[in-house]
């Protein structure tokens, strides 16, 4: 999926966010750059802070902290049990 506004984009990544979504840092890193691509664009922090449901001070925040973004950690396969 392609999410081209990045109003929307910020928005989505945010919500997934919040689930038990297993690359929460990957989701960081994109809600930040699209939040910085709406500022660029002429988006008022207003309209963001709105559409997100968060203050514009977090939206400032969101935009201006880095990300790195780190592989998630797979997970434990199950133990398989040996039959004799």
């Amino acid at each position: 999926m392609q999410v081209t506004d990045p109003i929307e984009r910020a928005g989505l990544a945010d919500e997934l966010m919040w689930t038990s979504h297993p690359q929460r840092s990957a989701l960081r890193a994109i809600r930040a750059a699209a939040i910085r691509q709406a500022l660029e664009g002429g988006y008022a922090p207003t309209d963001l802070a709105s559409r997100m449901k968060v203050t514009v001070a977090d939206v400032g925040w969101m935009a201006d902290h880095p990300v790195s973004v780190l592989p998630a950690a797979p997970r434990m396969a199950e133990r398989a049990t040996r039959i004799a």
